[in-house]
């Protein structure tokens, strides 16, 4: 079993010693997102657990208690999500700078293939937010995690309940969406030579250029289009081979690497079981889809 910590909210920032604390204590009760009443215990035994993703935008917690992590022996590894967004998108996020900061640290001491960095989601909206100013923008996250790291994962705005009147509150109007609710989804996933709308193929080329010139992997997480003319590949963000490689384990012993059904169908992560809760984050980003 695969451990994620957490799609839900940022695990790693908010809740990492009480996490570290269920690890040693073989167990954790997660809650039921739809009933409070009935949290789903999940057992966390060195036997029954493969691996932990940490999903995460400030990695000083996790560089405070590394030793403690370390110790209990868990493969692990950390999708970290830098963007450099205005305050008003991510009121509550970690500056860009300490950001990379950090992930420099972070890199140092476990590795840098066991720090995926996360340019997502793209946000294209008015005013300012045009590719232009992604451009210059994720140039200077990808100098400030030279050698950090070795890909990055890209992600399209998506359009969720909320998500246009956020960003109208927030100041920004005419969002482009790379998957609009009302928009019919493609019959299969990843239908050769599919793209989404203008303007994000050119974008995307651009972005999947700047990545090549940094040394990094250009990856699309969960997108159903055929990017693969653009340079850019199919991310699977839960990876149990990544797990293996970095916990040294035995690649004779083969282990499922089942998609997982309860994820959007382009998603290309394995199974997993998340042990975060939906809620208040103090992150606050207008653009999160699990906002409550």
């Amino acid at each position: 079993m695969i451990i994620s910590a957490s799609r839900r909210c940022d695990l790693p920032a908010f809740g990492l010693e009480a996490f570290l604390a269920d690890l040693k204590a073989g167990f954790r009760l997660v809650p039921n997102p739809w009933d409070a009443r009935k949290p789903r215990r999940v057992e966390l035994g060195r036997k029954a657990v493969d691996g932990i993703v940490f999903w995460t935008r400030d990695p000083r917690a996790l560089l405070a208690r590394l030793g403690q992590l370390q110790d209990l022996g868990f493969p692990f590894y950390v999708q970290l999500t830098i963007t450099g967004y205005p305050r008003s998108l991510e009121p509550g996020g970690l500056g860009p700078e300490e950001a990379c900061e950090a992930a420099q640290a972070l890199a140092a001491r476990i590795g840098p293939e066991a720090v995926l960095w996360r340019y997502d989601p793209i946000v294209l909206a008015e005013p300012g937010l045009d590719p232009g100013f992604h451009l210059r923008n994720f140039a200077v996250q990808a100098r400030r995690l030279a050698g950090a790291t070795r890909s990055v994962t890209l992600s399209l705005l998506d359009e969720y309940r909320f998500t246009t009147s956020r960003l109208a509150r927030a100041g920004f109007h005419n969002p482009a969406y790379g998957s609009p609710r009302k928009a019919p989804a493609p019959p299969s996933p990843f239908p050769a030579g599919s793209l989404p709308a203008e303007p994000w193929p050119g974008l995307l080329a651009d972005l999947a250029r700047l990545a090549q010139e940094a040394d990094l992997e250009a990856r699309a997480c969960a997108e159903p289009w055929d990017l693969s003319s653009l340079g850019i590949g199919r991310a699977s963000c839960v990876d149990p081979g990544l797990l293996d490689r970095l916990g040294g384990r035995d690649p004779g012993q083969p282990r499922s690497q089942a998609r997982d059904r309860g994820q959007r169908r382009a998603c290309g992560c394995a199974t997993s079981v998340d042990v975060g809760s939906y809620g208040p984050c103090p992150r606050a980003c207008v653009y999160c889809y699990a906002r409550r």
